[in-house]
């Protein structure tokens, strides 16, 4: 009798402790930062939707700022990380560049495989980085080819020869037509077009192994022209100066070009190039080329020039 009084007691206890344990395992498992996937030298996207309209944001991995971003009029972000840590879990951090709030942490799993239930954040669209990184090997040699348009020219000139032969028979009216329109149609047009490329492309200099990967504006997901930028990404031992460089869209007739102010670039850190307007932050490697419009579309080849004028590298928007 005295048992069975206390019986429903303690299966309520049990149960009541059971239930707190389920909800305390619950709480903990909500907590834990979403897993992250980061290949070693890839690029991932950081994405979100919770960040305040048109702010400043800068990513944090493992403690030490690595690079940022800007967040659109409805809050949404996305930035670019590319890691080349030694394999581990890193915790990454996305914070507000004004007063530093979180918005967003996560563990970076760098070749270490996720845990079943874990989900990557990054979307597919970095994965053709990868390779878009070589396609401009393949772009360099395609700009050599306009001097093909030399020989053209120079044929014509070989030809009025001809018609001199006949001069001394007929004074005037017949030896000036042919001359005026030897000279004038391919002597002029030629010189420009053709040479210029050529002086600022095939110059490189040695060993430095700078890239530069373009993320281009898309008019169905973009809301700002900061949308699109560029990164610039060395994997050199030492700082390098890149005042006085130069991005060049080649593909464009008007060659949008973007000067780097006075900077240093150090080893394994991104810097951006965002399109639109803004203030340029030396401190988070955050710079703006102040245009109105996107600078970048598909097929277009952008060259990372030095202050001397020569090629440090190239890349093919995918």
């Amino acid at each position: 009798m005295h048992k069975q009084r206390y019986y429903p007691i303690t299966l309520l206890v049990a149960i009541l402790v059971a239930a707190s344990s389920i909800l305390f395992l619950d709480y903990r498992l909500y907590a834990q930062p979403a897993a992250l996937s980061c290949p070693r030298q890839q690029t991932v996207v950081l994405s979100g939707s919770n960040a305040p309209p048109l702010q400043g944001l800068i990513v944090l991995f493992a403690g030490q700022v690595v690079g940022g971003g800007f967040s659109d009029p409805v809050g949404n972000w996305r930035i670019p990380l590319r890691v080349n840590e030694p394999p581990g879990i890193y915790p990454i951090e996305i914070r507000l560049r004004s007063n530093q709030q979180l918005l967003a942490s996560m563990l970076c799993y760098v070749d270490v495989p996720l845990l079943a239930t874990a989900t990557s954040l990054p979307t597919a669209t970095p994965l053709p980085s990868a390779t878009a990184i070589v396609r401009p090997t393949t772009a360099l040699p395609a700009i050599p080819t306009a001097t093909a348009s030399v020989p053209s020219p120079t044929r014509p000139t070989a030809t009025p020869t001809s018609p001199l032969i006949g001069t001394p028979t007929a004074t005037g009216q017949t030896n000036g037509t042919p001359t005026a329109t030897a000279t004038a149609s391919p002597m002029t047009p030629t010189p420009t077009s053709v040479r210029t490329p050529t002086t600022t492309t095939t110059p490189e200099p040695a060993g430095l192994a700078v890239t530069i990967e373009i993320f281009p504006y898309d008019p169905e997901a973009s809301s700002s022209l900061n949308d699109e930028f560029v990164t610039l990404y060395s994997q050199e031992e030492n700082d390098i100066s890149i005042a006085g460089w130069r991005i060049v869209n080649i593909s464009r007739p008007e060659r949008p070009t973007f000067v780097f102010p006075p900077f240093i670039l150090s080893p394994e850190v991104d810097i951006y190039v965002f399109t639109g307007p803004g203030s340029n932050n030396p401190n988070t490697g955050d710079f703006y080329w102040g245009r109105s419009q996107a600078v970048w579309r598909t097929g277009d080849i952008a060259q990372l020039l030095d202050a001397q004028g020569r090629l440090v590298s190239a890349y093919q928007v995918p």
